[in-house]
């Protein structure tokens, strides 16, 4: 089998064959001879196993299609894991583009101490046509957290990174911008499989309750956005408020949070409620909302918080509203 390699590129696809050959291209770019590639097919139906066979199967180690759709995300991540045999892993989904730089600048910084279990740059967001959407996305989406800290690159201890910043809001915000040390992915016991919409950052904060984080501020992953209804049928079916509270309920739980620390995570889940539900009113059933509700009240406050955050809840308020209703 050869020695192992240095870094292990998983390539998760479904249903993307056309952004094969500019995923493909953008990793064969990096010029490293060291990777191994794991190609993962979630039983697409358009051409992917075919093109990618044709076109890159002399550089594919291991092949893997699946039987059936596994409708999960997460699954084939681990997957990926299982199968990699380099020291770090790197999960390139194969909707998105990197810069010829990514991995040489990503090996740098998480080598930079034995400690650092994942490394992460900055991601823009592209079109299906591979322009650019928002130059500026990422530091106006961590901007609230703090204005200038991903200006530059920085190493963090783990655990202040999640109580100060990522057990807030998901700051790593595309998984192929990361490489993750594969035993540090092993030993937080792989992404949670039992999520569909925040397992990422539940894996994230996981791993970092051992390990440290570097962070590159150049921007050099792409990620692909795609007109789909699937996060708003995730909003109407209340999915992704559900597994919002799980991973700050975590956080609360594994970082020891304090009052103040969980009232602000309080503060984040009542914005984004506000946020994801103003243009859904009257389309969220009750039941279900008072439900996520109780959920609510027992992750962050007292009992007797439960009608003033259901009453919100169910008022479907704009953002401009969610202070009245906030923790004292």
């Amino acid at each position: 089998m050869g020695s192992a390699p240095t870094v292990s590129i998983v390539i998760p696809n479904y249903n993307y064959a056309r952004f094969l050959d500019e995923r493909f291209n953008s990793i064969l770019a990096q010029g490293r001879t060291d990777c191994e590639i794991i190609f993962l097919d979630d039983a697409s139906s358009d051409d992917s196993v075919a093109l990618a066979r044709e076109r890159y199967g002399d550089c594919i180690a291991r092949f893997e299609v699946n039987a059936a759709n596994s409708g999960n995300p997460f699954i084939q991540w681990n997957r990926g894991v299982r199968l990699a045999r380099g020291e770090f892993v790197w999960i390139a989904e194969a909707d998105d583009v990197c810069a010829p730089g990514f991995l040489e600048s990503m090996l740098a910084a998480i080598n930079l101490s034995p400690s650092i279990g994942l490394a992460y740059c900055t991601t823009v967001p592209i079109d299906g046509a591979g322009q650019v959407l928002d130059a500026g996305f990422h530091q106006r989406y961590l901007g609230d957290l703090d204005a200038t800290r991903w200006n530059g690159n920085f190493v963090a201890d783990g655990r202040s990174e999640v109580r100060q910043y990522l057990g807030r809001k998901n700051t790593i915000t595309n998984v192929s911008g990361v490489l993750f040390r594969r035993e540090a992915y092993v030993g937080a016991g792989y992404a949670p499989e039992h999520l569909r919409m925040c397992g990422d950052w539940l894996a994230y904060c996981r791993l970092l309750h051992d390990w440290d984080v570097a962070f590159v501020s150049e921007p050099l992953n792409f990620h692909r956005q795609h007109p789909t209804k699937h996060t708003q049928n995730s909003v109407l079916d209340l999915t992704y408020f559900r597994e919002f509270l799980q991973v700050q309920n975590y956080v609360a739980q594994a970082f020891e949070l304090g009052t103040m620390d969980r009232e602000a995570a309080f503060r984040r889940f009542m914005g984004e409620w506000d946020r994801l539900t103003v243009s859904h009113y009257g389309r969220i059933g009750l039941q279900r909302t008072l439900a996520l509700a109780r959920m609510a009240a027992a992750s962050y406050c007292r009992p007797t918080q439960l009608a003033r955050i259901a009453t919100h809840l169910v008022a479907n308020t704009s953002k401009s509203m969610a202070g009245k209703w906030l923790l004292p």
